[in-house]
């Protein structure tokens, strides 16, 4: 399988000229090429509104660390569309500045292809977004974009990954959880959160009624990597944090114990309540400072920012993180051991903030 690394992308985008304006395949932006750093990036850019005054402004840039990931998930499906947006969790302008220079390289082609919802298997009539394709033995002109058409049905996720066998019986559902599915969906993502976590070198809490569940051969809640006990935890001197953090269903921890990142909640189609509720509670127990996320389906996301925008909620300042960018961060790094090349600061882009 021919392989793409990020040094391959910048020699591409090297070869673009800096003082060309791209035109972004919406047609409403522009940019152009400020430096190009070999041979691992970063690039540096200035974008602009179509129809307005070029910027001369700050230049924003593309890191090295995106250009890693995309390599890695190009060399794994070459010639399959990979949603850039859904990556990087719609990470704002980089993102879409490293697609238009992308497309302008020789080997990288522009495709609308059909889609299916990954939880249902049902095609999304008449929402065909744009995907980027890396096509390693076709090409067309440098500097010019070119659409390729792409015929098969594809999922919501570039990369598939393999949790592992998930022992969930009916008798661990209860009013929150109605399927087994939906159950063993909301533990993949604790696992992932899990793994995400070391990649980070921190340690994760998960909620007292999850831990029991069978992964493999062992039990969630003796996986590498997560606190055993909030006994363990220096900064929980409260017994009424450690009872309203114990139902969290993820909790980062650094490893001294000193600091906690991030709290999360993993939601589902009949959920978000119950979530930003617990949040809330334990919220209300501490005085320090950490990030509120809700990792939810991608198309939840219009109900959790409705619901995380009422008044008694705002508090949280939450943040959004969809499944999908979840599954192709666990992938990575299961994978292509990123954590060499990660930390914490660097998922702070997947992170949407809702209020």
């Amino acid at each position: 399988m021919p392989i793409l690394t990020p040094r391959d992308i910048i020699a591409d985008i090297a070869k673009l000229n800096t003082n060309q304006v791209y035109d972004y395949f919406s047609k409403k932006s522009q940019l152009r090429i400020v430096r190009v750093t070999k041979p691992n990036g970063p690039i540096e850019f200035v974008r602009w509104k179509m129809g307005q005054m070029p910027s001369t402004g700050q230049t924003e840039v593309i890191s090295a660390d995106q250009l890693e990931i995309a390599a890695s998930i190009f060399s794994t499906r070459p010639n399959y569309p990979v949603h850039l947006d859904t990556l990087f969790a719609a990470g704002g302008n980089t993102r879409s500045a490293l697609e238009t220079l992308l497309a302008h390289t020789p080997r990288f082609f522009i495709c609308k292809p059909e889609r299916t919802n990954p939880y249902t298997g049902d095609v999304l009539e008449g929402r065909r977004l744009k995907h980027i394709m890396w096509c390693p033995s076709d090409t067309h002109n440098q500097g010019e974009t070119k659409e390729k058409p792409y015929e098969q049905v594809i999922t919501r996720f570039e990369l598939g990954v393999d949790f592992g066998s998930i022992d969930i019986t009916r008798k661990m559902l209860s009013e929150e959880f109605k399927s087994i599915e939906v159950k063993r969906t909301h533990t993949q993502m604790q696992i992932a959160l899990i793994e995400i976590g070391k990649a980070f070198d921190l340690l994760t809490w998960v909620a007292t009624n999850d831990r029991p569940i069978p992964i493999k051969n062992t039990r969630l809640g003796n996986l590498e990597g997560v606190i055993k006990s909030l006994d363990n935890v220096s900064m929980f001197y409260d017994p009424s944090m450690k009872e309203t953090a114990s139902l969290i269903d993820c909790i980062w921890f650094t490893q001294d114990g000193k600091r906690m990142p991030t709290v999360f909640e993993v939601e589902h189609s009949t959920g978000v309540m119950s979530g930003l509720e617990r949040m809330l509670n334990f919220k209300n127990t501490m005085s320090f400072v950490t990030d509120f996320v809700i990792v939810a389906p991608d198309n939840l996301k219009d109900k959790v920012v409705k619901e995380a925008n009422k008044q008694h909620f705002r508090v949280l300042n939450a943040k959004f993180l969809p499944y999908s960018t979840v599954q192709v961060l666990y992938g990575l790094i299961r994978k292509y051991a990123l954590s060499s090349v990660i930390n914490y600061e660097f998922l702070k882009p997947f992170m949407e903030k809702i209020v």
